[in-house]
């Protein structure tokens, strides 16, 4: 449970540092922006690979 605090603290700084509210170098702002951007193309990505495998399963399979 303690973990999941920890999880929900570190997403809160995370989020203060790409709001600006935050100061922080540059470099490491433009990282976390770069990080998260990365993520949600893998995720959008392995959801795109998702329903390709769904609809060739559900048409016979090839």
């Amino acid at each position: 449970m303690m973990a999941l605090v920890w999880l929900i603290d570190i997403l809160v700084i995370a989020i203060k540092v790409l709001g600006g509210r935050t100061k922080v170098n540059p470099v490491l702002r433009l990282g976390l922006w770069l990080a998260v951007l990365s993520a949600a193309a893998a995720g959008i990505a392995a959801l795109g690979f998702g329903l390709v495998l769904l609809e060739q399963e559900l048409s016979g399979g090839a």
